[in-house]
């Protein structure tokens, strides 16, 4: 019986030296770029602050909505030098009333409600408010108002982030808040 040759044949397949030497290059040369690009958190911390502006002022426009308490404040303390928001305090339980509408700002609440002391300075990120203002606070149904309860914001309230780059919340006269 004769076998035929061709039936035995092996193909190899693979990459040559060449090949797997530039993919190697290509990679390199892209880990060195990408890396540069996510080693700093330039131009990051404004949009992590404007998160958290948000997220404060929702919280505490939740609290008011739900406590309908009427000597109490439910507000957000905005400072412009050094740049820092938070609430006075969150001692709606013990304390008098007229803590909550201190308009300092408590840096020992939590981190998901404030900034820290330093915290907006050290990363070169400042804060401004339009028209000026130093806080913002919520009626019982999450408008915001002033020290007197009256309706502010006729049009909007905008608190302006910035630092490499600019961002901003919005609060409308209706209570809205969100990224503008």
């Amino acid at each position: 019986m004769m076998l035929n040759s061709h039936h035995f044949s092996i193909k190899h397949a693979g990459f040559t030296l060449v090949e797997l030497v530039a993919v190697m290059m290509i990679i390199g040369v892209l880990s060195v770029s990408v890396f540069s690009r996510f080693s700093d958190t330039s131009g990051f911390a404004e949009y992590t602050y404007q998160a958290r502006l948000i997220s404060s002022l929702r919280n505490m426009q939740t609290r008011a909505m739900h406590d309908t308490r009427q000597d109490y404040c439910f507000q957000i303390n905005v400072d412009t030098s050094p740049a820092a928001f938070g609430p006075p305090t969150l001692s709606y339980t013990t304390g008098t009333s007229a803590d909550t509408c201190d308009t300092s700002i408590d840096f020992t609440n939590p981190q998901y409600l404030s900034t820290n002391a330093t915290e907006m300075t050290a990363e070169q990120v400042s804060l401004s408010t339009l028209p000026s203002f130093d806080f913002i606070a919520f009626n019982g149904l999450g408008q915001p108002v002033d020290a007197a309860g009256v309706l502010t914001c006729s049009a909007q309230c905008k608190i302006v982030l910035t630092g490499e780059s600019s961002v901003s919340v919005c609060i409308e006269s209706q209570g809205y808040i969100h990224a503008c």
